[in-house]
């Protein structure tokens, strides 16, 4: 490695060692809820979900990052170990990230891609909460490395399938790396073989202990069913709320999850205009901010009923110009994310228009089919698009002229 490279890098992670120590624990709702259930879990003698508890859980959430949070407390009793092998991980996918640009586009284009990705401001803070997206890229940047840079793709499709079980967004790399190695039929089989055999054991464990072929979270139709239809009153006096589901204790994880497709799929056949029109919306909340690792710097958050309020772009809006340090934190970041996103558009179409499509193939194929299938299948949140952020820093970097005249090793 490039001693460069690794001071670099080495100095980022302990920047996320310094936050975690200076802030601690961020309690987002959902890392909250991971934990909750992890410690229910254990309690029981077992690891999420629960067998005996199979039906009474409203919907199967993201086991893999779930399973890590209760590793943690069944062997030190706390998340904190946790939250630094977590600071490790954000380290680390900074180094996946410039040697996956340095084997596609070239040593030059790699380090301008790692200095805007040390450079960006919502890389920092992550580390402090047990969300999901953090080990999610971590196992899922250190597939496309392994993949990419040494031609590993059995271990790449295993490390594709556990961060599949992290959450449910695997399917989004594997279609990105089958791309990049079309015509190479045997690597795209090794990488096919190594992610269904690991879906399959995880598969096979939870079906051994709780009856259920389960590989991944099940929450998605109960998503889309959520935040999706709106029907009329007169529909709705036919129609039973998906949240009624939830508490169904005939019905398992899977089963509850067939109950929502089917509910959702009755609402689409009567209100197709309707949910082509949320896809605009979906897309904004998606993709009009990123302010969500800024709430670990906010005072008195252990007592806040609401974390993202003080960082919401609204609340920045009706408070300006009397802002706190953490609002003015989060301006500089949006600021820093919109010219992220116009130096990626415009980098991109640079690459197309050189025709340059090794290059393209991995950030772009990510990203649309990843948009897609969060706008299509699910919703728009903030944080969805967090996995996708190295690869528009990637299409970012080749905005810069150096990077059109780098050459690879």
């Amino acid at each position: 490695m490039n001693k460069k490279v690794a001071v670099l890098i080495l100095l980022f992670t302990l920047l996320q060692l310094c936050i975690l120590a200076v802030f601690g624990y961020t309690p987002y709702p959902d890392s909250n809820g991971y934990i909750d259930l992890a410690t229910d879990a254990l309690s029981y003698g077992e690891l999420y979900p629960v067998a005996s508890k199979i039906n009474e859980y409203e919907f199967l959430w993201n086991q893999g990052a779930i399973n890590m949070v209760a590793l943690s407390l069944l062997l030190t009793g706390s998340v904190t170990p946790l939250l630094v092998l977590y600071a490790l991980m954000k380290g680390a996918t900074a180094w996946f990230t410039y040697d996956i640009a340095r084997k596609i586009c070239g040593s030059r284009t790699a380090m301008i891609a790692l200095t805007l990705y040390l450079l960006y401001p919502a890389n920092y803070g992550e580390c402090t909460s047990v969300h999901s997206e953090l080990p999610f890229m971590f196992f899922a940047l250190f597939s496309l490395w392994l993949s990419v840079c040494r031609s590993r793709h059995v271990a790449a499709g295993i490390l594709l399938a556990l961060a599949n079980w992290m959450r449910p967004m695997g399917l989004v790399f594997l279609i990105s790396l089958l791309l990049y190695h079309w015509l190479g039929w045997r690597k795209s089989l090794r990488l096919i073989a190594g992610y269904l055999v690991t879906i399959i054991i995880i598969g096979s464990v939870n079906y051994q202990q709780k009856h259920i072929f389960i590989y991944q979270a099940q929450t998605g139709w109960y998503a889309l069913a959520q935040y999706s239809w709106n029907f009329t009153p007169e529909e709705r006096r036919d129609t039973p709320n998906p949240d009624i589901v939830c508490h169904n204790t005939k019905l398992n994880g899977v089963e509850k999850d067939r109950v929502w497709q089917e509910m959702f799929f009755e609402w689409f056949r009567k209100h197709p205009i309707d949910y082509v029109r949320q896809i605009p919306a979906k897309i904004v909340n998606t993709y009009a901010t990123d302010n969500v690792n800024f709430c670990t710097y906010l005072p008195y958050k252990q007592s806040r009923i609401y974390l993202y309020e003080e960082i919401s772009l609204k609340t920045i809006i009706d408070d300006f110009p009397i802002l706190s340090i953490t609002q003015w934190l989060t301006i500089v970041n949006l600021l820093f994310y919109y010219l992220l996103i116009m130096a990626a558009c415009y980098g991109g179409c640079m690459l197309v228009r050189n025709t340059d499509w090794k290059k393209l193939v991995i950030p772009v194929s990510i990203i649309i089919t990843g948009t897609a299938i969060i706008i299509f299948a699910g919703h728009g949140e903030t944080r969805f698009h967090i996995p996708f952020m190295p690869f528009f820093i990637l299409l970012a970097a080749q905005a810069f002229p150096l990077a059109r005249s780098s050459k690879k090793y």
